[in-house]
């Protein structure tokens, strides 16, 4: 996932989305906004979990 384009992380999900609800006319703009939100919160998520250290690795103590 790495070396996808947030762009095409975003087309990919807009697309799952319009076929999860059937594939309706005119709402490309709904589902875009949707999957943009999405892979928004969830590259924050990852960017905040990356940030944390785990037990035992910081530098109190030494």
């Amino acid at each position: 996932m790495a070396d996808q384009s947030r762009e095409d992380r975003i087309r990919q999900r807009a697309y799952e989305l319009w076929e999860k609800e059937g594939k309706p006319d005119g709402a490309d703009l709904r589902f875009w906004e949707k999957a943009m939100d999405e892979i928004d919160e969830e590259d924050q998520q990852k960017d905040s979990s990356d940030k944390r250290q785990p037990a035992g690795t910081g530098s109190a103590g030494a």
